[in-house]
């Protein structure tokens, strides 16, 4: 329960000082630390065997002058040395009471005599080791964060900081950070001097350039977590888009909270703010990515160079022009020691294969990866490690060059090269890791802020299917709408559709019928299919009527409010027309995936991690785009991207204009938002089994 480190370099002297033989200087140095508040800090120093106080030599002035060290040293000597209890929750108990005296440690308001920056750090370890918690939460409130906000703001310059402000600071910010971790909600502390004077605090922290950034990292998470905990989401997104350079979301503490607020983000503008904090950060790490292709270039060009000089050695250019680059040794005899070598590592391992090859295609894994065989391969050619590592596939594996290994180290300037190119790959490689650890998060956490916008999309437009026109305030869609006269409407804008070629003309050309009136066509049969659903027919005909009815009012176009009900109709009916189909059987087994064989056949598999619960928001729509395949006819891999494709270009082109219940699209947005969804529907009901 102690602090992390509240170590300052200053105190690194004690030993310094020990060792000086000054024990006058070492025992005011230590009564300061007393005096300050630091009591564990010093009784480390007196518990240890080594150490006896009253032993040392020392003038009475300095004695009487320093008389809290010498209670604290008696303290020690009967409490902790006599009795042997050298753990600190064998005597944070009596100690608390040395201290503050006989007061109830539940009693946050109890006066104390104590004095000191650091008074309060043994109470608040007693509260943790007796596990209360609530109380602990309370005096970090009511108490330590209002000293170090009082200290704080009396600050004007660097010299008016108290000597051992800072590691008071690093101390407090340690021990509050223990029961930020715990993750209790903030009702726990039944005062809202917690909360609300840790984000003061926060500020000055954050603010104070003698604050190390890893604190202001650890308070950061700290309070971001609180509100996530809280179900405050509305703050914990402000809070991170003030802080985010502090909130890395690909910490383990961090992430689960950060998916949490991407669920419960409601707003497109909220999902946009986070989406760029994540696209930064994925941005930042592939520009350090794309360093790995000039860094494969450079070591690739240096292998050519040395299989270039060993090939051009007299002897070695001699066997290769008798038998041939690369050529079977097996079964030869007097085989030139260098030739057989040579074809080992460059050939049988496919080194020379590796290095000629475009490798700018390949997955940043791929390529780290071969960073890691070209780097094993230098380390063989040049420090002896045997062929076993590049390569345990071949049969003599075990072998270790001598004929390579003594003439390149015999060059100069292959050495030096050598060792540059060698450190370069290390300096790269201590960071590899991480970095793919951090990319593989980000994207992760990109893909569930995609979903979160899209599912937005669907919402908005549900919202304002259901409070608009299912009888909202605004009156939107006129008290004379007429089902027959929009169907009329729906017929001519649906027979105009063009589809691309893929879908064949019959599909697209109108026969002058009305579900199966008169001749009929093809194009009448695929809009009756469609019309199957009642709830797509209406959705389809009062998105047609709203487009229309301003015929009726003798205006010209229709009004903002008209425009983008109609599309919000259309957004609503492409969302049933997938969710229909696909989300009943998603829904019903979350935790099903769905792989495609070469013939199209489509195979379910089961995942064995458990049958755990799917949340509302994370299900239906976005799960149906993922999962198109099993909607569609054709499933060839080819098709489902097409799909995909277009149906994402839809829902790209509504993020564009901001799509939302409270935003009103300009007449422009609205018609282009129209065509690419009335485009979208003819396709899915093209494309989608019946």
């Amino acid at each position: 329960m102690l602090p992390a480190n509240i170590a300052s370099d200053n105190d690194n002297n004690v030993l310094s000082i020990a060792a000086s033989n000054n024990k006058g200087l070492l025992i005011r140095f230590l009564n300061e630390q007393v005096e300050d508040g630091f009591y564990a800090l010093v009784i480390d120093y007196l518990k240890d065997s080594n150490f006896d106080l009253s032993s040392m030599m020392v003038d009475d002035e300095v004695k009487a002058q320093c008389t809290k060290l010498y209670e604290l040293a008696e303290f020690v000597d009967f409490n902790i040395k006599a009795t042997g209890r050298y753990e600190i929750e064998e005597w944070i108990e009596p100690l608390f009471k040395f201290i503050y005296g006989d007061i109830d440690p539940s009693d946050i308001d109890a006066p104390i005599s104590a004095t000191g920056i650091y008074r309060y750090s043994i109470w608040l370890i007693y509260l943790y080791q007796t596990e209360k918690f609530p109380e602990a939460m309370r005096l970090i409130g009511e108490r330590i964060a209002p000293l170090l906000i009082n200290v704080s703001y009396q600050i004007l310059e660097d010299d008016d900081r108290p000597k051992n402000f800072d590691k008071a600071v690093m101390g407090y910010l340690d021990l509050i950070n223990v029961v930020m971790e715990m993750g209790l909600p903030l009702s726990s502390a039944k005062s809202d001097a917690y909360i609300n004077n840790l984000e003061v605090l926060f500020d000055y922290v954050v603010e104070d350039p003698h604050v190390g950034n890893d604190y202001k990292i650890q308070f950061s998470i700290g309070l971001f977590n609180a509100y996530i905990n809280d179900k405050n989401y509305g703050k914990a997104f402000e809070f991170y888009g003030l802080n985010a350079e502090y909130i890395p979301i690909d910490n383990l503490a961090v992430y689960e909270n950060f998916k949490e607020l991407i669920r419960n983000c409601n707003s497109a503008q909220s999902t946009s703010v986070l989406s760029r904090s994540v696209v930064s950060a994925i941005s930042k790490q592939e520009i350090y990515n794309k360093r790995i292709d000039t860094l494969l270039a450079e070591v690739s060009g240096f292998i050519k160079k040395v299989y270039k000089y060993i090939e051009d050695e007299p002897e070695m250019k001699k066997n290769l022009q008798t038998l041939g680059t690369g050529s079977q040794l097996n079964g030869k005899t007097n085989i030139f020691e260098g030739l057989y070598e040579y074809n080992l590592v460059f050939y049988e391992c496919g080194i020379k294969a590796i290095v000629n090859q475009d490798m700018s295609t390949r997955s940043w894994e791929e390529k780290y990866e071969m960073l890691e065989l070209l780097y094993t391969t230098l380390n063989v050619v040049f420090d002896g490690y045997n062929v076993y590592e590049i390569s345990n596939k071949i049969e003599h594996q075990y072998i270790e060059l001598t004929w390579i290994n003594n003439y390149v180290n015999a060059n100069p300037n292959l050495l030096k090269q050598f060792f540059s190119v060698k450190e370069k790959i290390k300096a790269f490689k201590v960071r590899k890791n991480s970095i793919l650890e951090k990319s593989k998060t980000n994207y992760e956490i990109k893909k569930m802020i995609d979903d979160r916008q899209k599912h937005l999309l669907f919402m908005a437009a549900e919202d304002m299917i259901v409070n608009g026109l299912g009888g909202g305030k605004l009156q939107i869609i006129s008290s004379g709408y007429d089902l027959n006269t929009a169907k009329k409407y729906l017929q001519e804008t649906y027979a105009k559709i063009v589809l691309p070629a893929k879908y064949g003309q019959e599909t697209q050309t109108s026969g002058g019928g009305f579900f199966g009136k008169n001749k009929g066509s093809a194009a009448d049969a695929d809009l009756a299919r469609l019309l199957r659903d009642a709830s797509v027919e209406e959705m389809l005909c009062k998105s047609e009527w709203l487009w229309n009815q301003h015929n009726d009012k003798g205006l010209e176009k229709p009004t903002a409010e008209e425009a983008t009900y109609a599309v919000a109709c259309l957004v609503k009916v492409i969302h049933r027309m997938l969710d229909k189909k696909g989300t009943s059987k998603a829904a019903s087994s979350p935790n099903k995936k769905v792989i495609i064989t070469k013939t199209g056949k489509v195979i379910e598999l089961s995942d064995e991690s458990g049958q755990a619960p799917v949340k509302q928001q994370e299900s239906g729509v976005i799960e149906a785009i993922d999962n198109i395949v099993v909607l569609l006819k054709d499933k060839s891999e080819e098709n489902v991207k097409y799909v995909k494709a277009y149906i994402e270009d839809l829902l790209n082109a509504l993020m564009k204009t901001k799509w939302d219940k409270d935003t009103m699209l300009s007449q422009f947005d609205a018609e282009e938002l129209r065509a690419k969804s009335f485009q979208v529907i003819k396709r899915l009901n093209m494309d989608m089994l019946v």
